[in-house]
């Protein structure tokens, strides 16, 4: 299973190469229909990282942490964070082990989906995809939670799994054109 980070890195090339708009926001929600589209299709999540039902919809809390130096405006693929570092501690808060992890494009699994996805909603701006977010059961139904501060809501397999099965229309990757 990939990190977050990377899956979101290869989004933000692929996206420079089209010449898709790709800001923090709009990247928050193709992460989140990529690893919709392969939890639906593959039954397992695309990335390690457990997405969580914010304000604005769904988001990688780390992802969106890297990223939001550039607020609205676009991330160029220069400016990728590289690398992913996780730091493991004993149970006394004592460093342990640091585990450094190189970006690799070449490494990034079903390339497929994520170009896709990505190709079927360029047209779509990161308001709009916000919108179509919020629309979603699973969003909807923590609403008051979350726009009451409540933070740490996340999203499951399951939820997911009902909610694109009885609602087939909510699959945009299949319904829209580019």
């Amino acid at each position: 299973m990939e990190n977050a980070l990377f899956v979101a890195n290869y989004i933000i090339e692929y996206s420079n190469n089209k010449n898709y708009e790709i800001n923090n926001l709009k990247l928050q929600k193709l992460l989140y229909f990529v690893n919709v589209r392969n939890i639906v299709e593959n039954d397992v999540e695309l990335f390690s990282e457990k997405m969580e039902k914010w304000k604005y919809g769904p988001v990688v809390p780390s992802v969106y942490h890297e990223y939001k130096r550039f607020g609205a405006f676009t991330i160029p693929s220069s400016d990728i964070v590289n690398e992913y570092i996780e730091f493991s501690t004993d149970s006394f808060a004592n460093l342990t082990d640091i585990k450094i992890e190189e970006y690799n494009r070449n490494k990034i699994s079903n390339t497929y989906i994520i170009e896709d996805t990505v190709d079927k909603l360029s047209n779509l701006s990161a308001f709009q995809l916000v919108d179509i977010t919020h629309t979603h059961d699973p969003w909807k139904k923590d609403e008051n939670h979350i726009m009451h501060g409540i933070q740490g809501i996340k999203y499951t397999n399951e939820e997911i799994k009902t909610y694109f099965t009885n609602h087939p229309e909510a699959k945009l990757w299949e319904t829209q054109q580019y």
